[in-house]
């Protein structure tokens, strides 16, 4: 069962209910998991939140007795393969724990006999994972999106044992099994939505059902518009973690309460239906829309707009659908000038899931129109350029306007080519489009004309152009763009900083195609077009061949002695985040913090919420000093464990990184001004509608840089009996840090004190205390030394990358 909660992503503990014999009610909130070695308490916040939990526990336990399968405890049967197994020591917190490698994941335990007892710590999806090296030759760290996990072993030849067996783990989770285990972990979403099938390997992206391979056939044949059919084995790059979370929070199960809700028995689909049974039940479903659950605004086209713009930025995925389905404009003015389409109101909430379901339908619905080829004379283009002689090397002198010839320059009919006037006919110089392997546009005043561009060919060769009209220069980037990609990257032609292909691992036959644009990366491999934000990059490692993990999953790009891959080079590294830019152009988690600040918050929020004066002590100067230039030398790279890094030093490297960032928090002095006005209004209402005012004006990554550390200094002050950090403390701190000031000026302090005390209403989030609404008492001698109330303040204030304690 899942709860409306924000789940950590590392458990503390977790049991298999394949060891739990019985569920019993115990008073009115909690109830007991009873198995053959030890019982397990649990406790909900609710009577009716416990009977929940007890009846979908009772009806799996109860479906485990009747099965005639063994009983597995930790694995389904006959999918246990585990490829490693032994102890380990976890250097974070330092203990020993039983280690078992299992296809794509990796599973934790206190002991041995624990594994069998059916209780382990926590499981870890290896598809993000990455296995480096440790401090010393028998360590070595895992590193995830979440946190980091440092171990050490008995000898170098185990180092490696466990290194080599992590990484074919990561390749396993990488592959499509993966994904179909990770979607299918959802019970409703292991039978196709139209005919009971088991195990679909195929999805409705839109229509967010899952399919078997007959089904997903009849949903072709309505067209790309109605039914946008992807396989989760074959179209492994389409499904983002995201979409991922589409199909887990929304599925089969919740998408029928809406397509599915009165179909009559005698009008059900069978998995042994012939393909015209199919076809006319699918068309009846989805594109007549006979069996749907109308929403009791349909008809009203004003209401179901509202409605649309308002369950947005919520997570109700299935509100979305029914209102979508029944009328509502997916492109519906919102009202809100800054934010004037549902999509942008989606990602203006945070509501990640909620605004790639959006994406998703948008071009759906731009698919349904008959497409316009670009017009074929943009393709084409002549008139004079400047140019300079070409060259085997990468141009890295500036050119004056002397190096540069005046050429006659005309592309048509696949050719590029030059002559010294417009009258002339032969031909000073060219190549064919296809030859073309880069376009690389420099930045305004490089060389002695204001803007230039240069052309690599297949043969190695350099060639630089320009010219003074930016105009001509943009229509002539143009033209060469589109005579260069293929036609799936067309919508991208325009303004661009580099694009053409490279060899690379996962390409078609070898070879992918890529657009870079500001930070953004589109590469085009095979059929599917993927966006690469490089500033979200989880690793980037540059050794001849570049290998780029993201979220997508690994990019290779191979070494090439050609001249366009060293610029390839320079200008991935540089767009992939440095840390003495501002906040936007840091090197960013996928929530889009800088990554030096999420690792800063984490480090405190698992070592240092109890630290008495956590943020007023002062750290060591020199190793603050040290620990930034590291972060601003590559901070992905970074892993701060409790032995290497004192809280207090890592506490004050984060706030001389907020004072010493550029434009800091707020983006510059001008808005830091406006905060600080917003601060003297008395109406109380007025002063917090004029903080939401200037937080939504912020720029995406400011806005959820601010969300975070405020969501850190709420935890702090909670537990302030014990770190004396109260509000006024914590005010007194960050006020001069987040507005660049000397402290003289009390009015930055206030800010920090009402954000802080405001936060769920500014930041428009549920109280931060629900965050762990179900709460497992277990014996550990540290926690019983807490009430059971500050025990579940405590776990609530706990960030979402908290380790797993053994």
């Amino acid at each position: 069962r899942e709860s409306n909660i924000v789940k950590e992503v590392y458990s503390k503990r977790m049991v298999s209910l394949g060891s739990v014999d019985k569920v019993v009610r115990v008073g009115d909130l909690r109830f007991e998991l009873h198995s053959q070695s030890r019982t397990f308490l649990f406790r909900a916040e609710s009577t009716q939140e416990r009977n929940d939990w007890v009846c979908c526990i009772e009806k799996i336990l109860s479906d485990h007795k009747h099965s005639l399968e063994p009983r597995n405890l930790f694995f389904r049967t006959g999918s246990v393969n585990i490829s490693l197994e032994g102890y380990m020591e976890m250097l974070s917190p330092r203990t020993k724990v039983y280690t078992l490698i299992s296809k794509d994941k990796l599973f934790l335990f206190r002991t041995h006999e624990e594994y069998f007892q059916g209780v382990g710590i926590t499981d870890i999806d290896m598809r993000m994972a990455n296995v480096r090296d440790g401090e010393n030759k028998r360590s070595f760290a895992l590193t995830t999106p979440y946190r980091a996990f440092s171990f050490m072993v008995d000898s170098e030849s185990e180092k490696q044992r466990w290194s080599e067996a992590l990484n074919e783990c990561v390749s396993r989770a990488l592959s499509c099994d993966g994904l179909c285990e990770s979607i299918w972990r959802v019970p409703s979403n292991r039978l196709c939505a139209d005919c009971s099938s088991l195990m679909p390997e195929w999805a409705s992206v839109n229509l967010c059902v899952l399919l078997c391979e007959k089904c997903a056939g009849a949903h072709r044949s309505l067209g790309q518009n109605v039914s946008k059919v992807r396989s989760l084995k074959l179209d492994k790059r389409v499904w983002t973690d995201d979409l991922i979370r589409v199909f887990l929070l929304l599925g089969n199960g919740k998408a029928n309460q809406f397509w599915g809700a009165n179909v009559p028995l005698s009008e059900s689909l069978c998995s042994s239906a012939h393909s015209e049974q199919r076809l006319e039940h699918i068309t009846a479903k989805y594109k007549d829309g006979k069996y749907r659950k109308y929403h009791t605004l349909c008809g009203q086209q004003e209401a179901l707009n509202s409605a649309l713009c308002s369950v947005v930025q919520s997570g109700d995925l299935l509100e979305t659908l029914s209102v979508l389905n029944c009328g509502a404009d997916i492109n519906c003015n919102t009202g809100i000038p800054e934010f004037p389409t549902p999509l942008s109101l989606a990602k203006r909430s945070g509501q990640t899931v909620q605004a790639e379901f959006t994406l998703i339908l948008i071009c759906c619905l731009l698919e349904s129109f008959t497409p316009v080829d670009k017009d074929a004379s943009i393709r084409s283009q002549s008139g004079y350029l400047f140019k300079t002689a070409s060259s085997a090397k990468p141009i890295t002198d500036h050119k004056t306007k002397a190096d540069f010839s005046q050429r006659w320059c005309r592309l048509s009919d696949g050719m590029f080519s030059y002559f010294k006037s417009e009258q002339s006919h032969h031909k000073c110089g060219g190549m064919k489009t296809s030859e073309i392997i880069c376009l690389s546009v420099n930045s305004p005043g490089k060389h002695g004309y204001e803007h230039t561009f240069e052309l690599y060919s297949e043969e190695g060769r350099v060639y630089l152009f320009g010219s003074d009209d930016g105009s001509m220069v943009k229509n002539w980037i143009q033209a060469i763009a589109m005579a260069v990609l293929p036609p799936a990257l067309f919508d991208v032609c325009g303004t661009c900083d580099r694009l053409g292909r490279l060899r690379c691992t996962e390409g078609n036959h070898g070879i992918g195609w890529f657009f870079l644009s500001g930070f953004k990366l589109q590469v085009l491999l095979e059929d599917n077009v993927q966006i690469i934000d490089l500033r979200k990059l989880l690793t980037l490692s540059d050794a001849g061949s570049m290998l780029l993990v993201w979220r997508g999953g690994p990019l290779h790009l191979l070494a090439d002695r050609r001249p366009h891959f060293v610029g390839w080079q320079t200008f991935i590294q540089q767009r992939s985040g440095a840390g003495d830019q501002p906040l936007s152009q840091q090197q960013l988690t996928d929530l889009g913090v800088p990554v030096t600040i999420d690792r800063c918050l984490d480090h405190v929020t698992r070592y240092g919420l109890m630290s008495s004066g956590i943020y007023r002590k002062s750290g060591v100067n020199s190793h603050v000093t040290k620990m930034l230039e590291r972060f601003q030398n590559d901070a992905r790279s970074i892993t701060l464990l409790e032995l290497d890094y004192s809280v207090d030093d890592v506490a004050n490297m984060l706030k001389r990184f907020l004072r010493e960032v550029k434009g800091g928090v707020f983006n510059g002095q001008e808005n830091n001004n406006s905060w600080l006005r917003a601060a003297g209004l008395e109406d109380k209402t007025e002063k917090i509608n004029r903080y939401q005012i200037l937080l939504s004006n912020l720029p995406d990554v400011n806005r959820e840089t601010l969300k975070a550390l405020i969501h850190h200094l709420v935890c702090v002050q909670h537990l302030s009996d014990e770190n004396q950090m109260t509000i006024r403390n914590l005010g007194i701190v960050f006020g001069p840090t987040l507005f660049h000031a000397d402290g003289t000026d009390v009015t930055g302090s206030q800010v920090v004190e009402e954000l802080i005390e405001n936060y769920c209403s500014i930041f428009n989030v549920s109280h931060i205390l629900t965050f762990k609404r179900l709460l497992l008492f277990q014996s550990s001698p540290c926690e019983r030394e807490y009430p059971v109330k500050e025990l579940k303040l405590y776990h609530g204030c706990r960030s979402k990358m908290h380790p797993p304690t053994p």
